[in-house]
């Protein structure tokens, strides 16, 4: 990937997490925090792809693929998650009506 791209990718993982804080804490729900987690995982692995590109764990996997792949994981809770919340609020709706 062009170092360009890296870090445009960088800026907006950036926005999007500081953009999430901000309304988790200010809603103070917990739900935020899988997406906190998943945006500041892919904000390091595009750190540490432009700033230390080759460095592998021991297994030689790239350090911005493990971050990456982690990420993957932090996004599936937080779908999972969003999922979970929607089937409750229908269910509500369904109640109130």
């Amino acid at each position: 990937m062009p170092p360009l791209l890296t870090s445009l990718l960088l800026v907006i993982f950036l926005i999007h997490l500081v953009a999430f804080a901000v309304l988790g804490l200010r809603r103070r729900q917990v739900y935020y925090m899988a997406l906190v987690v998943t945006f500041s995982l892919l904000s390091a692995a595009m750190a540490a792809r432009l700033t230390i590109p080759d460095t592998h764990l021991g297994d030689g996997v790239a350090l911005d693929e493990a971050l990456r792949m982690a990420a993957l994981v932090a996004a599936a809770v937080s779908i999972g998650w969003t999922l979970v919340r929607l089937r409750d609020r229908i269910r509500r709706k369904r109640r109130i009506d």
